[in-house]
């Protein structure tokens, strides 16, 4: 099979988009997790999914950034092929470790859980990548860890450890630390679910701030406040597949399928 971006063909409606999953499939243990997701997001969109547990969400995220090898299908992010590669002959193959690596890194992932290095302060942890990965100079890394600190609100916060800081901090510290690798697509995995109701808000806003700079977002998230208010599409995963997508308002005021509505009307 040849690879229709390096063909030349594009996406299928004309424009490439940042993100397009074609029928992926994902098992494990021979239980199908993912069976046959199909969606696209446009560059610069902000796309929320949402789902009881267990339907798919936080595996299909995972598929996107090759945290997750799919059994079936295809995902390219900006036009490149996750996971696999063009070979001479023409044939897709799967991509060595650094062709996935640096992929990986044009991904930004933000978890659930913060992930960060607990001996290494916030500005550290912000440098660490950019040095690591991309060979970035120390005083170059540190000038750009100490402006996204600044941008997410913790300018101050820099020679703080972890340990010393909310989980509301240490998650847009992990924000931070996402953005350092200048991502051209950021997923989000419930980004607020750990964390107090009282510092919820201090994390949404600082995803609502990326989303009016352009960025391109896919959360995973229950908080739908955030939803309503900066979602471009919200899509409804169930059972593996997606049931329903459409506007915010559409999806909130007028959902079409049963299971849809059952489902906002247990949270909401």
């Amino acid at each position: 099979m040849t690879d229709m971006y390096s063909a030349g063909n594009g996406s299928r409606n004309g424009a490439l988009p940042m993100v397009d999953a074609q029928d992926v499939h994902k098992y494990f243990h021979g239980n199908e997790v993912l069976k046959g997701i199909n969606m696209q997001v446009r560059k610069g969109e902000v796309v929320v999914l949402i789902g009881a547990s267990g339907s798919g969400k936080t595996t299909f995220l995972r598929c996107i950034n090759h945290l997750e090898k799919i059994d079936k299908g295809r995902i390219y992010v900006d036009g490149d092929l996750i996971g696999y590669q063009l070979a001479p002959n023409g044939k897709i193959v799967e991509a060595n470790e650094k062709e996935s690596a640096r992929r990986r890194s044009e991904v930004g992932f933000v978890f659930q859980r913060f992930n960060l290095f607990p001996h290494l302060t916030a500005l550290q942890n912000i440098m660490e990548a950019p040095m690591q990965v991309k060979g970035m100079a120390r005083t170059v890394a540190e000038a750009l860890a100490r402006a996204l600190l600044k941008k997410v609100g913790l300018e101050q916060k820099a020679d703080a450890y972890p340990a010393r800081l909310s989980g509301g901090q240490q998650q847009r510290v992990a924000i931070a630390r996402a953005l350092a690798m200048n991502p051209k697509l950021m997923l989000f995995d419930e980004p607020t679910s750990a964390l107090d109701p009282e510092l919820v808000g201090e994390v949404l806003k600082t995803m609502q701030q990326l989303a009016l700079e352009g960025m391109t977002m896919i959360v995973v998230t229950h908080e739908m406040g955030f939803a309503r208010e900066v979602a471009d599409r919200v899509i409804f995963l169930h059972d593996g597949v997606i049931l329903e997508e459409g506007s915010p308002e559409q999806m909130f005021n007028n959902p079409q399928q049963e299971r849809t509505q059952a489902f906002l009307k247990a949270i909401l």
